[in-house]
């Protein structure tokens, strides 16, 4: 084989770990546009392994870094930011979002027990069977 088809099979693979597109990989390493697509399937598959050698390789050199943004993502401001760290974390980990998981904010933490009773006044005012509906399902 020519030091040039070599070279361009390495810069394939370096290409590829860091797009995942074999097409587009195979042009950039300087094949023929028109053949790039199979070209880069067959490159792909000939080089499986060392793609995935390394892709492991440059996924453990990012592990810190990754690990990192998540936790300041896990503490940011944003409930929402929040919320999509956890849900990333729960995808990884093998939840899906056919998974259940019943979540509950709860606004009321820092409302006095005053507070609270004023607000269950309102809601019992606007809504007179309220009480009878909480009352059926506490029994």
């Amino acid at each position: 084989m020519k030091k040039a088809d070599i070279e361009k099979e390495e810069k394939f693979v370096e290409h590829y770990i860091n797009t995942g597109n074999a097409k587009e990989s195979a042009i950039a390493s300087g094949y023929n546009s028109k053949s790039a697509c199979s070209m880069g399937h067959y490159l792909k598959k000939k080089f499986a392994l060392e793609i995935e050698e390394k892709q492991k390789e440059k996924l453990q050199g990012m592990s810190g870094k990754c690990l990192g943004v998540l936790d300041r993502l896990l503490n940011a401001d944003s409930d929402n930011v929040k919320l999509n760290a956890c849900k990333l974390v729960l995808e990884c980990n093998g939840f899906t979002k056919d998974t259940n998981l019943n979540v509950k904010f709860n606004e009321n933490n820092n409302k006095t027990d005053k507070e609270l009773i004023e607000e269950l006044a309102d809601i019992y005012k606007a809504n007179p069977t309220f009480k009878d509906i909480i009352l059926k399902k506490l029994n």
